[in-house]
């Protein structure tokens, strides 16, 4: 062989092997450099586009600087990978046959094993398209493609978009590189958007709730069963006054950050996966995550193997743009006997809440410790109510063998809760009447049109409560006594147990009342949404059976929304007119 082949042959090797340590060579998913696939759909008899299309996309993505999700349509499209939403109907501009395309990093949402891209088309024309695109960016670049394309037979039910969805009954349809009719060209940004929803960071308490906000509560018994009595959200929701907040209580029961109970019939892993997608789904301002009592009373889970599963789950929602808050677990209260007493795992459980709050320091996230004097300052909410309530409910009527909260355990819990979270302290608002001055004023609340009525003995205004509350608002008098409400009073009135003659209770709770009855309507409402008894039929490996049932969940919705708006209006607290006979 002459110096010449010798050389030739040595320069094929080099660029052979820069080819495959670059990665541009990836087996069967080799693409042209910017070609996308492109699936097409048809009009319906009504001139109608309605599409929706599930594709696996190919493995080996990771690891990867950056994986970019390259996107072009000529109709209205709604994008999802691994259930966070890219796109909302958005309509791409088209211009002389090109089509001004998007594209995302989406590297931050994937994970080792099964990732899935989701499209929904809207539109009315007689053909729309969709091409899709994918660049993984490791030392280099290479092009894979997304092929496998399934459409759905008929609109789809809630949660088609998610990657534990069942679409066995998904057709699959041929995709291809050639442009689609009327498109000339695509044109794709060189700088990938950041997949994110733009929430402005939560990272300091108290937490201050805005107009429009979507709060997510995920955890395990202790928040599932708060959706038994309802306290816990009700306390939140009463210090809103005009703000519309909405809640989504995830949690389940016996769970943890590794996501066992969720798996249902499946692994664990997956249990996991439907945990993340589902508060994905959701598109949260806020996630309040309540994690750590069942990993401390797994024997011979370490707190470090727990830290380093809710560092995984915190990362996976941060990444999404979700701001993060974590909550501790709660103490544990006594028993009364022969129930042994939970209380003694409340060392081991201090350990697991202690690694909490170093999780959120590491992470720069907000802490909720309820751990800390819990047991205390529910007992302390607690007689506060027996003495303004006049009745004697006994501190181990909180929680049922010490751990599962009552719901009188709830009330106090709420009201705790409320404090360290959103700063709102678990005290009753006073109204202080001063018979000698003729004055009224209030602590906590509002008060006008103050009137006295010396001959006939009666003093009447108008009073509204700063938050909602649990708690009566607390009556003192100076300078003589009341005698009685007369008719016309929204708030009975009743002597203060324990107190000198001056002091009194005005029933102020009928409205916080009102709005816990609703949110616990709600809450049931949307339980059934996205826990029906029937899921394994509905969603699940049976679905073949009763699956064509499941187009019925999305009938929750408009119930859901009714609901929601009754809550924006009992939250906010409204003016009670009082009339009180006195005497001097």
């Amino acid at each position: 062989m002459n110096q010449f082949n010798i050389f030739c042959c040595r320069l094929m090797c080099r660029f052979f092997a820069f080819v495959f340590s670059t990665g541009l060579v990836c087996g069967p998913h080799l693409d042209a450099a910017g070609e996308l696939t492109w699936v097409q759909a048809a009009a319906a008899e009504n001139g109608m586009i309605s599409a929706w299309y599930r594709c696996a996309l190919p493995g080996g993505l990771l690891p990867a600087d950056e994986v970019r999700l390259e996107l072009a349509s000529d109709v209205d499209c709604s994008v999802y990978v691994n259930g966070l939403r890219l796109l909302r109907f958005e309509q791409m501009q088209v211009d002389g046959g090109t089509v001004q395309g998007r594209v995302f990093d989406i590297r931050p949402l994937l994970r080792e094993g099964r990732n899935l891209l989701a499209i929904e088309l809207q539109g009315k024309r007689e053909q729309a398209a969709v091409g899709v695109g994918l660049e993984v960016i490791r030392d280099g670049g290479r092009r894979v493609s997304a092929s496998s394309f399934k459409q759905a037979p008929a609109a789809p039910p809630v949660g088609w978009q998610q990657t534990d969805f069942n679409d066995r009954d998904w057709k699959a349809v041929e995709a291809g590189t050639a442009l689609p009719a009327g498109l000339s060209a695509v044109k794709i940004p060189q700088t990938s958007a950041v997949v994110s929803m733009q929430n402005a960071p939560r990272d300091s308490l108290p937490l201050m709730l805005q107009d429009g906000d979507h709060v997510c509560i995920v955890g395990a018994t202790f928040v599932e069963r708060a959706q038994l009595s309802e306290h816990l959200e009700t306390a939140l929701a009463g210090t809103l006054g005009s703000r519309k907040v909405t809640f989504r209580n995830l949690g389940w029961s016996a769970d943890t950050v590794w996501s066992e109970s969720r798996g249902i019939f499946d692994a664990p892993s997956v249990g996991y996966l439907r945990m993340v997608e589902h508060i994905r789904a959701e598109e949260p301002t806020v996630v309040l995550v309540c994690m750590g009592q069942n990993e401390a009373l797994t024997p011979g889970l370490s707190s470090d193997a727990y830290s380093t599963q809710l560092m995984q789950l915190v990362d996976e929602l941060t990444a999404s743009g979700m701001p993060v808050i974590l909550v501790s677990p709660h103490e544990l209260m006594d028993a009364l006997p022969p129930v042994p007493s939970p209380s003694r795992f409340n060392p081991r459980i201090r350990v697991f809440s202690e690694a909490t709050g170093s999780v959120a320091q590491s992470r720069q996230l907000a802490f909720v410790d309820l751990f800390t004097g819990f047991v205390s300052s529910t007992t302390m909410v607690n007689a506060k109510l027996n003495m303004l309530q006049g009745t004697q409910i006994a501190t181990d009527a909180l929680a049922d063998n010490g751990m599962h909260l009552t719901s009188r355990g709830y009330l106090c819990a709420g009201l705790v809760l409320r404090e360290r979270l959103l700063g709102v302290p678990a005290v009753n608002a006073e109204i202080e009447v001063n018979l000698s001055s003729k004055a009224v004023r209030g602590q906590g609340l509002e008060i006008a049109d103050v009137r006295f009525d010396d001959e006939a003995g009666v003093v009447s205004f108008r009073a509204r409560e700063a938050s909602l509350s649990p708690l009566p608002v607390r009556l003192v008098v100076r300078g003589g006594r009341i005698t009685a409400a007369a008719d016309e009073s929204v708030w009975t009135v009743k002597p203060l147990s324990g107190a000198a003659g001056e002091g009194y209770v005005l029933d102020s709770t009928g409205q916080y009342e009102a709005l816990r009855e609703e949110i616990t309507k709600k809450n049931e409402l949307y339980f059934h949404r996205w826990r029906p008894q029937n899921i394994t039929y509905l969603f699940g490996f049976r679905k073949h059976e009763q699956g064509n049932n499941a187009a019925d969940i999305a009938r929750f919705d408009p119930f859901i929304r009714e609901s929601e708006e009754r809550i924006a209006e009992l939250q906010v607290p409204e003016w009670a007119e009082l009339q009180l006979k006195f005497a001097r």
